[in-house]
């Protein structure tokens, strides 16, 4: 493996001073002033202090990086959330990509998607039970499945014409997961491993 492997239980209560001490933003301004996105990068130093592959999602260009050290080896574009909200008298819903230092916990292949409460009002359809049949679909999160907990993945997309577009906005697509295409979800699924970091910002 490379880099440390944390364990779900040391990630849960990882202090949040850490992704100060971890996530370089000066390293990061020249993402926000890039646009050539299909050529090599190279950062003026690391943005994230860790031995080996970490992946970085650019929620402003929605676009997923795989980096070592200062270098860019993979990018790809994504679709992210919507940031739209969803209200009930007894929940309320906001659909957005979470920013954040997170770190890889598990990967699937062909994963079966568990549809959320929030699935079923959108539908306008009566809410199952927890682990009723109805709730289990396969396909709608693609051939892939990268996990980052508190219900956040990369993944592959049922709707891969969605990530089509070259506007960075018309990519917010999402319920807050984050999307690429069944080809891009699998490569990177090969460049990382469990416990690799994910930066969100």
């Amino acid at each position: 493996m490379r880099g440390s492997i944390l364990c779900a239980a040391c990630i849960a209560v990882m202090p949040r001073p850490a992704v100060a001490q971890l996530f370089d933003s000066d390293a990061a301004d020249f993402l926000f002033s890039w646009d050539a996105v299909e050529r090599e990068v190279v950062a003026d130093r690391p943005l994230l202090r860790h031995d080996g592959p970490y992946v970085v999602v650019h929620l402003a260009e929605n676009r997923v990086f795989v980096f070592e050290g200062a270098r860019s080896l993979w990018s790809a574009p994504a679709g992210t959330g919507t940031g739209f909200r969803l209200d009930t008298e007894q929940h309320q819903w906001r659909f957005s990509t979470p920013r954040g230092l997170f770190h890889i916990r598990r990967m699937e292949k062909d994963p079966l998607w568990q549809a959320p409460d929030w699935h079923f009002v959108e539908a306008g359809v009566p809410i199952p039970p927890e682990n009723d049949p109805s709730r289990f679909m396969p396909g709608v999160m693609g051939n892939t499945a990268i996990y980052l907990g508190d219900g956040i993945a990369i993944h592959g997309t049922n709707q891969p014409e969605l990530l089509l577009n070259p506007d960075p906005e018309a990519r917010r697509v999402s319920h807050g997961c984050i999307r690429l295409t069944n080809e891009a979800a699998r490569t990177l699924m090969y460049m990382v491993d469990v416990g690799t970091p994910v930066l969100v910002f």
